[in-house]
């Protein structure tokens, strides 16, 4: 515990048993005293039981592993609950330790940051003052179908469209954390919800949650709290609260995959950083968190497995298959972190990290942005100043696009970036279901230039 004092800034949280009534879940916590509160409310008759409230009401926690001393609940937690959060914190703990003090550092008070990288320090996890009660397990049938966390991004889209064409029983699943992330959500949300009665929501207060944490953790530079970024400060742990939001869904309709939109990273961009190894702030989007995920849902009786479809294709692979093969869900795409109303339609911002991808990989496609409502004036601005821009994408990938956008004439070649890729370490076909397998990859093979594997760190 000492290691870390300097960022633990929290001495205390405790988590209040929650209210499970009317579809909805309100858990309380007392963080140093101060009440802060959570809502997560469900749109359909999902049965709520009280130890999914319960780890459904831990998890954002998760989060603020660096900077606690001690979390305690007034509940118990099976031991394959707290094993599961103890492991998720270590992770957590490290990937920002690195990704956002080491690396982000104008989030960060400067005085904190370390002048050398301490692997104790990164490791830190709080003291888990949790009772270990029995498993209690629920378990529920699973019937085949699929749910996918859907965010409004090409991924999702990209992926209800192929599950739908491949005869899946499909169950759309949007997260509504009150933030501004709802924006880029809202148009494929309110087209889903009128046209696919599958189409599931969950509401909840979690971001109003993160800001009012955030306020309370010293290390942070205060401005960190107010200014515009296309991150959150210290947030790392989010497709877990997604999932885990999603449980009463999952149990109610007998889920038996869960499907994340999760696209090619190219693991050779992955390498020890500090004397550590980490998963570059994106574990959550990663093949070994989704076998994690799949351990732990069987270690607790649940038959539901988590996978993507689109592991092994490239953003820019993928807004070809989306725009050519599914063009009215094309549509629905909004990937910005500044998307604002007007004229009742959300428009992206043209000028964000993932706008400038965005915008890449469409124009590179021979694509016409303003299919998703992106201004005129943007894209040519965009085709005059892209070579300026600041892109968070594979550098491959970046260069590839921009090769193929300027003719040559920029960037550069990457074969394999048209191509679909295998690896055991990160993109292994192998964990789509099998019954799904084979129809995926036909209409992928469609769009790409054949195959390619990871040898001795190159793609062959």
């Amino acid at each position: 515990m000492k290691a870390a004092r300097k960022f633990a800034s929290i001495d205390r949280i405790k988590v209040r048993e929650p209210q499970v009534l009317d579809h909805k879940i309100i858990t309380r916590f007392s963080v140093d005293g101060v009440d802060l509160l959570i809502k997560f409310n469900y749109s359909d008759d999902s049965t709520i039981t009280k130890q999914d409230a319960r780890i459904i009401s831990v998890a954002p926690l998760v989060n603020y592993s660096l900077f606690t001393d001690e979390l305690s609940t007034d509940f118990p937690l099976s031991n394959v609950d707290i094993s599961f959060f103890r492991e998720m914190m270590k992770i957590n703990s490290r990937e920002v330790y690195i990704n956002k003090i080491l690396k982000r550092r104008e989030f960060f008070r400067p005085e904190i940051i370390p002048s050398v990288p301490d692997k104790s320090e990164a490791d830190y996890i709080p003291l888990l003052d949790i009772r270990e009660g029995p498993a209690e397990p629920v378990p529920f049938p699973t019937n085949g179908s699929v749910g996918i966390l859907s965010s409004g991004g090409k991924e999702s889209l990209l992926s209800y469209g192929m599950m739908k064409e491949v005869g899946a029983n499909v169950f759309p699943i949007y997260i509504n954390e009150s933030g501004g992330h709802w924006k880029t959500a809202k148009v494929a949300y309110d087209y889903m919800s009128k046209r696919d009665i599958n189409t599931l929501r969950v509401w909840t207060t979690v971001d109003r949650f993160y800001r009012e944490m955030n306020s309370r953790v010293d290390a942070l530079d205060r401005k960190a709290l107010k200014m515009w970024s296309d991150t959150y400060p210290i947030q790392l742990f989010i497709f877990p609260i997604y999932i885990l939001s999603s449980l009463p869904y999952i149990r109610h309709h007998g889920i038996s995959y869960v499907m994340k939109g999760d696209e090619f990273d190219d693991p050779r961009n992955m390498k020890e950083e500090f004397g550590m190894n980490h998963f570059y702030g994106v574990y959550d989007q990663t093949q070994a968190f989704d076998d994690r995920m799949t351990s732990y849902f069987r270690e607790k009786g649940f038959g539901t497995s988590f996978f993507s479809g689109v592991r092994g294709i490239s953003g820019y692979v993928e807004e070809r298959i989306l725009f050519r093969r599914y063009p009215e869900i094309a549509r629905l795409q909004r990937s910005c972190h500044s998307c604002h109303s007007e004229n009742g339609d959300m428009i992206p911002c043209g000028k964000c990290s993932k706008c400038n991808g965005v915008l890449l990989f469409l124009t590179a496609n021979g694509i016409d942005p303003t299919i998703i409502s992106y201004r005129k004036d943007d894209v040519k601005d965009f085709r005059r100043s892209f070579k300026d821009r600041k892109f968070r994408l594979d550098t491959d990938e970046m260069e590839h696009s921009i090769f193929v956008l300027t003719n040559g004439k920029e960037g550069k070649e990457h074969s394999h970036v048209e191509k679909i890729h295998q690896s055991g370490q990160c993109c292994d076909r192998a964990n789509i279901p099998e019954e799904f397998r084979d129809k995926i990859m036909r209409i992928i093979r469609e769009y790409t230039q054949g195959n390619t594997e990871l040898i001795n760190e190159e793609w062959v």
